[in-house]
């Protein structure tokens, strides 16, 4: 059978090829070669006890003047290759957050870079350069020698846009290898930043991908690419990953015979929502004042890329409120090992929670396959600056196709927020029926099925 490298830089790569059970399956039709790129041993020993070939990839390396030229090309590519109508959506949104001189020195910079990014040789100078210094000025000569090693057919990765595995894809590339990806979630295209490999198949959640895919990278063939689904939301259609609820409340902290109804706020990430902790704060000052019922919870769930403590000192203490931690890594925030528990977890808090609250988040997505009313704030009353508004955040190419469905409630203001919050308790049902159309609109299939759909592309490629 023909060896396949598979390759693990992220954390939610394990939930995706490990979790869903696309790897152990692979050794149906070949040999799973699994590549590591940070030391995670009780992942590494998992692996190597169920008989997997198991290989800790060194740490990728480049000097000041090759992430100059990939900086450039890195330019290059958002300004002029996405051709997206929201592309200077987030990093203009992004700019209220940083002090009035980094924003000067960075519209200078595109002042000065865009009439370049607009000549031909200029560009075609880049790749040059680019390609040279790759092989001079990274550990690429490494890779080209470990890929060697491995005695590799193929390789197959959910993330081609992480720097961590750039120099390795690029060595199999090089090396004649078939190279094969699934696209780990919706918003990778278009702002994960340029994927330098071409790959003989893509695999995508949605035709909304494909077309990006078209559109961005000219040399991809039509016919090498296919929509099959996410398949980390097959979980959501497997009971056996749901909790008994005094096991998941006893798990997540919260009282373990409560009755009360429960709302999900689900945080986002700090570097794109600093301001994200002012919303659960409204929320708290309305159970104080008796504007939410004290028959109510809140359980936050803190992003695996932040930090818990953070909100707590912003909160400060209410009775109602409870915190939970989601995975994370000792080392990086998104080297972790996503364990079947974390799943469970995961999918019981989904489940079992009434209402969810999240900003411009996939997590509307997860919340939709539980049929919860979603509720996703429009308004900043820290930065309620008009241009680079947070509104605008929910706009972005990636999801709009969710906005358009109108299935999340957008509140405007501190007044509609807790007044969407008390109906949504109320009425759930009135702002349900239109998750289903979120859910065909970003993840296409709902049947469970689609790790199926990855392991019949891998299946027919890999023989190929």
């Amino acid at each position: 059978m023909k060896r396949v490298a598979v390759t693990i830089s992220f954390s939610f790569s394990i939930r995706y090829l490990i979790r869903t059970g696309i790897l152990e399956k692979m050794k149906a039709f070949c040999e799973p070669v699994v590549c590591i790129f940070w030391h995670q041993a009780d992942l590494i020993d998992e692996l190597k006890s169920k008989n997997f070939e198991v290989f800790l990839i060194p740490a990728y390396t480049s000097t000041s003047s090759y992430k100059t030229i990939r900086s450039k090309i890195d330019y290059w590519f958002r300004f002029t290759q996405l051709k997206s109508a929201t592309g200077k959506t987030e990093p203009r949104y992004l700019e209220k957050f940083k002090p009035a001189q980094k924003v000067m020195i960075n519209r200078l910079r595109e002042w000065y870079n865009w009439p370049l990014m607009q000549l031909p040789f200029y560009v075609s100078g880049l790749f040059k350069k680019e390609i040279k210094l790759l092989r001079t000025d990274t550990n690429f000569s490494e890779m080209c020698q470990l890929v060697a090693q491995l005695n590799i057919d193929a390789v197959f990765t959910v993330t081609p846009f992480h720097r961590q595995e750039d120099s390795f894809l690029r060595a199999a590339s090089f090396s004649g290898k078939k190279m094969i990806t699934s696209i780990l979630s919706f918003d990778n295209i278009v702002k994960r930043g340029w994927i330098p490999v071409v790959y003989d198949n893509y695999m995508v959640w949605n035709n909304q991908m494909c077309s990006q895919l078209k559109r961005i990278y000219k040399k991809v063939p039509a016919q090498n690419i296919h929509v099959v689904g996410a398949a980390q939301f097959d979980f959501y259609k497997k009971t056996e990953y749901l909790l008994e609820r005094k096991e998941w409340l006893k798990f997540v902290g919260l009282p373990e015979n409560t009755a009360k109804k429960i709302i999900l706020f689900a945080g986002g990430p700090v570097s794109l929502f600093p301001q994200e902790y002012q919303f659960l704060i409204d929320i708290r000052e309305a159970m104080e004042n008796g504007k939410i019922s004290q028959d109510t919870l809140v359980l936050f769930r803190c992003h695996p890329m932040d930090n818990i403590e953070q909100w707590k000192q912003k909160i400060g203490h209410c009775n109602n409120i409870f915190f939970d931690s989601s995975w994370s890594g000792t080392t990086k925030p998104g080297e972790a090992n996503i364990t079947d528990s974390d799943i469970k977890k995961l999918c019981s808090t989904l489940y079992y929670t009434d209402v969810h609250i999240n900003t411009a988040s996939t997590m509307a997505v997860d919340g939709c396959a539980f049929n919860k009313p979603q509720i996703a704030p429009f308004y900043d009353n820290l930065y309620p600056a008009k241009r680079g508004h947070l509104s605008t955040m929910y706009f972005q190419e990636y999801y709009r196709p969710i906005i358009e469905t109108k299935a999340l409630l957008n509140p405007r203001s501190k007044e509609e927020f807790i007044s969407n919050v008390n109906t949504s308790l109320e009425n759930p049902g009135l702002f349900t029926i239109k998750c289903n159309e979120v859910l065909e609109a970003v993840i296409t299939y709902t049947d469970g099925r689609s790790a199926e759909r990855v392991l019949q592309q891998l299946h027919k490629e890999i023989d190929t």
